[in-house]
């Protein structure tokens, strides 16, 4: 009866050891895992970082102002281009809302000036005038 439970004594005892042995591996691994997802982690927080910083030196004013003149084709628009609700037809206005396209409105508190026609490549200042009624 000894020796069976001295055998199996030593057999558990292997069992559990060899149990402690793979399930030290283990840890091991999972830890080196861990500090290989943490080392990633803390690169891409630094190329966040890094591309944060290089977004804000890219959205400066003169280097999209550069970018939007070598690129776009725009043309700056003189006040006396722009127009009054009052001024559209009908046929206009109503094509503007049928697409729920909004209508420009008139700012009460300013008495705008007619526009102007002015010869191409001049271009002129709007001019408005405080109406009586604002001043109160």
């Amino acid at each position: 009866m000894k020796l069976n439970l001295t055998i199996l004594s030593g057999l558990m005892f292997a069992i559990v050891s060899y149990g402690l042995y793979q399930l030290s591996y283990e840890v091991q691994e999972l830890e080196n895992d861990l500090g290989s997802i943490q080392h990633k982690i803390s690169d891409n927080r630094e190329s966040i970082r890094i591309l944060k910083a290089e977004w804000a030196y890219q959205n400066r004013p003169d280097v999209l102002q550069e970018l939007a003149q070598k690129h776009l084709s725009l043309v700056l628009i003189a006040p006396y281009q722009v127009a009054q609700a009052g001024d559209l037809s009908e046929i206009v206005v109503s094509a503007m809302a049928a697409a729920n396209v909004p209508v420009p409105r008139l700012k009460p508190r300013k008495k705008y000036s007619p526009p102007v026609d002015a010869p191409a490549g001049h271009f002129r200042l709007a001019t408005y005038t405080v109406s009586e009624a604002s001043n109160e």
